[in-house]
């Protein structure tokens, strides 16, 4: 009977690596979000390492995924990010939260939501990605497309590998954005960001689904994205992520 039961659960393990679930197979990814704002004068030098790692990650063919929120509480320096919104400030002090740290500060990156450190620091930037694209995730999207209707850009998705307890990020980003700053503490910069937050909401993670967004001028479909990424609701882990166009 004992050599019974021990056959039944090598049998069992070994079927395991082949369950529909199993994320072996799955393409490792690097989802960057940097907490940023346009009156801290210490945050350009983040911005700029942000681009330079998606130049280096389009170069390399590394699935690197980033996304840039503006926070809003440096508006009260003397210049108000066009780009910051309250909710992002209200995203980062949750992270603040889950990472017990005594508050937040810009700028700031956080990695799969699981490491975080001062956006200009490029050593950590560097080592911290190349850890997490040697981790294979633990859930995919399955498919994604984007497609605009009334000028509003609809996102539908299918998800597969494990996503239980989870929630699904789906992001409207610009590209790029050059600003000129009249004021405040970066006052006569020329600022230039990238993968800019523009819009960003979470539903539960299931198998599938569809995110309507609000409308956006047409003219600006050419320079938006879609980032969706899968987060874990308990310890804010990103288990999966993937980058679209908008057609």
């Amino acid at each position: 009977m004992k050599k019974i039961i021990l056959l039944s659960l090598i049998v069992s393990s070994i079927m395991g690596f082949t369950d529909s679930k199993n994320n072996s197979s799955f393409t490792p990814v690097a989802v960057i979000e940097l907490f940023t704002s346009q009156g801290c004068s210490s945050c350009p030098a983040a911005d700029r390492l942000l681009s330079k790692t998606l130049a280096n990650a389009r170069k390399n063919d590394q699935a690197v995924i980033a996304l840039s929120f503006h926070v809003d509480y440096w508006n009260r320096l003397g210049w108000k990010d066009p780009f910051s919104e309250k909710e992002y400030s209200e995203r980062q002090n949750n992270y603040a939260s889950t990472f017990n740290l005594n508050s937040v500060y810009t700028p700031q990156v956080i990695v799969n939501g699981a490491k975080e450190f001062v956006g200009s620091n490029e050593t950590q930037l560097k080592a911290s990605i190349g850890n997490f694209l040697k981790d294979n995730p633990d859930a995919q999207f399955k498919s994604i497309s984007a497609e605009v209707q009334n000028n509003s850009p609809k996102v539908k998705f299918t998800l597969e590998g494990d996503y239980a307890d989870c929630i699904v990020n789906i992001a409207l980003i610009a590209l790029k954005e050059t600003t000129s700053i009249q004021r405040g503490e970066n006052a006569g910069e020329v600022l230039t960001g990238e993968n800019i937050v523009r819009q960003f909401i979470s539903i539960p993670a299931k198998a599938s689904g569809e995110v309507e967004l609000k409308p956006i001028p047409l003219p600006a479909i050419n320079n938006r994205a879609i980032i969706a990424y899968i987060q874990r609701h308990n310890d804010m882990k990103i288990v999966g992520g993937v980058m679209t166009e908008i057609k």
